[in-house]
């Protein structure tokens, strides 16, 4: 099912109790950017995120070298800044490169 999901609808849902206005708002949002034009939706784009969020134009992501035919977004959890430093670093005293993907927001367009 996963599979067809992906491909056909865009995304998948294992579970959740979220009301259904907030899926119905979230789903109208989602609907209304991808309706924008291509310069609007640059304003998040992922690459100038050092965490990779935000939006990505079609052909810009890939699955096993091979060029996606979609645009999407890509968000995750935000977890807010770390108050306490322990597991940033590396015993060199250099913060883990993956931290970065960790302690950021997501990118929302100006008009959410």
């Amino acid at each position: 099912q996963l599979v067809k999901a992906c491909p056909e609808i865009g995304f998948f849902l294992l579970e959740h109790d979220l009301p259904n206005s907030i899926c119905e708002r979230a789903l109208s949002e989602t609907r209304l950017f991808f309706q924008k034009p291509l310069e609007q939706k640059m304003s998040i784009y992922y690459g100038h995120e050092p965490s990779f969020r935000g939006y990505m134009p079609m052909g810009v992501e890939n699955t096993e070298g091979k060029t996606d035919g979609r645009e999407q977004i890509e968000y995750a959890a935000e977890y807010g800044k770390w108050k306490n430093s322990s597991g940033r670093c590396n015993h060199n005293g250099e913060e883990h490169f993956y931290h970065r993907l960790r302690v950021a927001d997501n990118p929302w367009p100006d008009t959410i």
